[in-house]
């Protein structure tokens, strides 16, 4: 991301028009209308029985739903490469327009590609062993970032090559892994391809999960996937490239927390299945209570020097970028709760509260958007997904609080007091000095940024170390178990 993005943003129409490129292919993996999702729990329940047979039947099946609707939407992307401005506004010059034509011509081609990426991910995900996929996915990134250094050189801007090359790894990468799939599990891919078709049997198995699956997914893009598209569309590529600035390290937060939290949700169902309550209610407990400094902090840093971090790594044309970036950032701030909140309710089965939580966030983020836009302009879409997440994270705060037989002040207390001193010393830290920081852009610069942040979180930690018992013994108790291994 700090590697790639400073040469992509030296021209920001075409990095906002690249952005819409890169947002519509993000959605692409959503295309399944849920049955992928759905497929793959059925597929891990035949591999666990040893019958590969309705296994392939399955993942067939469900890509074969996935790669209709990819084909009918690439054939949409072949339309919009030839009229451009009906997707992305204001492409003041010729230039700006045959680029933007150029990458979603591009994206149409590749378009159907996204099938083969999910077939081979479930291939190895009904296995854990999708380790081996991410192996193959980090090879083919590593040749992303060595390709910007030909593709973006001094009086050289090829982002059309670029983008083209990305996509080309892509390809090579999932075929990659769908070779080793066939040498190291002895899979028959002629099978498989051959099963990519419709089946009424199938179809009625899984279409239920499924529905349930489509309701969150669509939930999900409403709010998560749609802003560059939107603001693309409504306002401009240049205001595409501001928002993306933010967007991009929202995203890269929400990357990490997803890999932190992730594994605790086959414990959770652990739990339910023994019907361990009091464990469930232990290990809920520990997680958010230790998670929120862990959470809340590297956050509050980065909103603090977003003007220095920006204007050092982005340069200056992005200062407009530093509202919508500090509101973005701020949408994480509540992971300790939200996220083993949502975890709960998976593990309980607790549907109602699921489709009232996923339907709050578009309702409430869009509604905002369209009562504000003309005030605040790209401020309300960063304002209205901070607050969509502010709302979720109290119900599931509620949901906690109840789970855990607390009052509201004795939630306070657990998860707020232990933080109020390293939340000041930040704060002292950052006005005590920030008159130093720099904002122009240069790696120097942006190296410069970077060690007085990590000062500032370090010196915050090493309060939160001595001043608060729980979290001294839990990186304590995490040493001497690292000791031990």
């Amino acid at each position: 991301m700090f590697i790639v993005i400073p040469y992509l943003t030296s021209n920001p129409a075409v990095y906002g028009i690249y952005t819409v490129c890169i947002s519509i292919s993000s959605f692409l993996v959503y295309a399944d209308l849920g049955f992928v999702s759905a497929g793959q729990k059925y597929a891990s329940e035949y591999f666990a029985k040893g019958d590969r047979s309705e296994e392939i039947k399955i993942i067939g099946f469900t890509n074969f739903i996935l790669i209709v609707l990819l084909v009918l939407m690439s054939l949409v992307f072949f339309y919009l490469s030839f009229n451009p401005n009906l997707m992305i506004k204001k492409l003041a010059t010729e230039s700006e327009l045959i680029i933007a034509s150029q990458l979603l011509f591009i994206l149409a081609i590749f378009t159907p590609v996204t099938m083969l990426q999910r077939m081979s991910q479930m291939i190895f995900a009904v296995r854990l062993e999708d380790y081996i996929v991410q192996r193959i996915n980090i090879l083919a990134n590593l040749g992303k970032i060595i390709s910007v250094l030909y593709f973006f050189r001094a009086d050289h801007y090829n982002i059309v090559g670029y983008f083209l090359f990305t996509q080309i790894l892509n390809f090579l990468a999932i075929l990659s892994v769908l070779i080793i799939a066939k040498k190291r599990f002895k899979y028959d891919i002629f099978q498989l391809f051959s099963s990519i078709k419709f089946n009424p049997a199938i179809f009625n198995k899984t279409k239920g999960l499924a529905l349930t699956s489509l309701f969150s997914l669509a939930s999900w893009i409403l709010y998560y996937e749609l802003d560059p598209t939107a603001i693309g569309k409504w306002i401009g590529a240049k205001e595409v490239a501001l928002f993306a600035i933010g967007l991009t390290i929202m995203s890269f937060f929400r990357s990490i927390l997803g890999s932190m939290f992730g594994p605790f949700s086959v414990r959770f169902n652990h739990f339910i299945g023994t019907n361990d309550q009091e464990g469930l209610k232990e290990l809920c407990f520990t997680i958010s209570k230790v998670t929120a400094p862990i959470i809340i902090l590297p956050i509050i840093t980065l909103i603090l020097i977003s003007p220095s971090l920006i204007l050092s790594w982005v340069g200056t044309q992005y200062v407009a970028s530093i509202i919508p970036a500090k509101f973005l950032i701020a949408c994480n701030i509540f992971a300790f709760i939200s996220y083993p909140g949502s975890l709960l309710l998976m593990a309980q089965e607790r549907v109602k509260m699921m489709y009232i939580v996923n339907a709050l966030l578009p309702i409430v983020y869009w509604s905002g958007i369209i009562i504000t836009y003309s005030t605040f302009g790209l401020n309300s879409f960063a304002f209205f997904k901070f607050l969509a997440f502010s709302i979720n994270a109290s119900i599931y705060a509620f949901v906690l609080i109840k789970f855990f037989n607390l009052s509201l002040i004795q939630f306070l207390e657990n998860y707020i007091k232990p933080i109020l001193l390293p939340i000041l010393v930040l704060l002292i830290s950052y006005y005590l000095l920030s008159g130093f920081l720099p904002m122009e852009k240069s790696k120097w610069n942006l190296m410069m940024v970077g060690a007085y942040a990590s000062a500032m979180l370090m010196t915050s930690f090493l309060v939160l170390f001595f001043t608060s018992s729980n979290f001294k013994g839990q990186i304590l108790n995490m040493v001497s178990l690292v000791k031990r291994a």
